[in-house]
C-alpha cells in the first residue's frame, strides 16, 4: 500500500490544492467489499488511473459507469460509489474552488453531477499524459508527469488575468468563511450580489448557496472520523448546523443515507483497503 499527499509548486497553489498518489492492493479481498461511498465534496479533481479498470456507480441515475484512464470530476451533487479494481493506482490533482476553470478551462457549469473523460475536454496533450503515465517507472515520475503538464498549461494563461473574485474563492475552505453573507463576498470581489452569484457559477459550478452546503456536510463528515468520540449532535453545532434533524437533512441528500450508515460504510472499506483509499477520499480538502 502506498498513499502520499503532495504540495503543487509554487506557482501552481492558486490553482492546485495538492496531488495525491494511492496504490492499493485488493488481493484476495472479495469485490464487494472493494466498494468506496464518495459523496459530495467541494472540489473538482482531475484523476488519473494508469492501471485502469475502474467502475462508478451513480445513485441519482441508478447505473454502472466504466471509467477511462483518465477523468475530469465536475461539481457533485449526487453519491457515487467507487468499485476498485484487484490492483487500483489513481493519482489526483485537487484544485481550490475555481482553479479547475481557470488553470485548464473547464466549463465546470456544463459538467454538473457528472465526470467527463478528460482527453475530449483537454485534447491530446492529456493522451500523451496518460501514456507515459502508464510507462512511468517510479511514483515520483508519476507526479513528475502530472506537474509538467500542469505547469504547461499556467503558462499558456495570459499574464495579469486573476481577479479578485479568483483570490476569493481560492482561499474560501481554508479560511473557514463559507458562511459569510453573499452580500459581503460579493462586495469584497468588486461585484454586485447577482454578477457574483453568476461569475461563482462559472467557475465553480454551483450556486455560492448549494456550493456552502456540500463545504459544511463535507466539514462535518470529516471532523466525525477525525474525532470519533463526538456525537452527531456535537458534529451538528460545531460545523453550524441549527441541530442534528438539519444534519441528517443534508446526509440524506447527498450521501442518501443517514450520518451512522454513511460513516459505518467508509469503516467497512477502511478494514479492506488498509485505510488509505478511504482516509483520502473521505477527507479530500478537510
Amino acid at each position: 500500500m502506498f498513499f502520499r499527499i503532495v504540495p503543487p509548486a509554487p506557482a501552481l497553489r492558486p490553482f492546485v490544492q495538492h496531488y495525491l498518489l494511492v496504490h492499493v492492493r485488493y488481493d484476495g479481498v472479495d469485490p464487494g467489499q472493494a466498494i468506496k461511498p464518495m459523496p459530495p465534496a467541494p472540489q473538482q479533481c482531475l484523476y488519473f488511473y494508469p492501471r485502469g479498470g475502474m467502475r462508478s456507480f451513480h445513485h441519482k441515475e441508478s447505473k454502472f459507469i466504466d471509467l477511462p484512464s483518465s477523468i475530469l470530476v465536475g461539481p457533485q451533487v449526487s453519491r457515487l460509489d467507487l468499485h476498485f479494481p484487484s490492483d487500483h493506482l489513481m493519482l489526483c490533482a485537487a484544485f481550490w474552488p475555481g482553479g479547475l476553470h481557470r488553470l485548464l478551462g473547464v466549463p465546470v457549469a456544463e459538467m454538473l453531477d457528472y465526470s467527463v473523460e478528460s482527453r475530449a475536454l483537454l485534447g491530446p496533450a492529456l493522451g500523451e499524459v496518460e501514456a507515459r503515465l502508464a510507462e512511468a517507472p517510479s511514483y515520483a515520475t508519476m507526479l513528475a508527469v502530472v506537474e509538467a503538464y500542469l505547469l504547461r498549461m499556467l503558462r499558456r494563461l495570459r499574464p495579469h488575468t486573476e481577479r479578485p473574485l479568483d483570490r476569493l474563492l481560492s482561499g474560501l475552505l481554508p479560511s473557514g468563511r463559507l458562511g459569510t453573507s453573499l452580500d459581503r463576498l460579493a462586495a469584497e470581489a468588486c461585484l454586485s450580489p447577482r454578477q457574483f452569484e453568476r461569475n461563482f457559477v462559472e467557475r465553480v459550478g454551483l450556486s455560492p448557496k448549494l456550493f456552502a452546503r456540500i463545504a459544511r456536510f463535507d466539514q462535518a463528515f470529516g471532523l466525525k472520523e477525525r474525532q470519533p468520540g463526538l456525537d452527531w449532535l456535537a458534529v451538528a453545532v460545531q460545523c453550524g448546523y441549527y441541530d442534528y434533524r438539519h444534519l441528517v437533512r443534508d446526509f440524506r441528500e447527498f450521501a442518501g443515507v443517514t450520518p451512522p450508515q454513511l460513516l459505518a460504510a467508509e469503516t467497512a472499506h477502511a478494514r479492506v483497503s488498509g485505510g488509505a483509499v478511504s482516509n483520502y477520499l473521505s477527507v479530500l480538502g478537510r
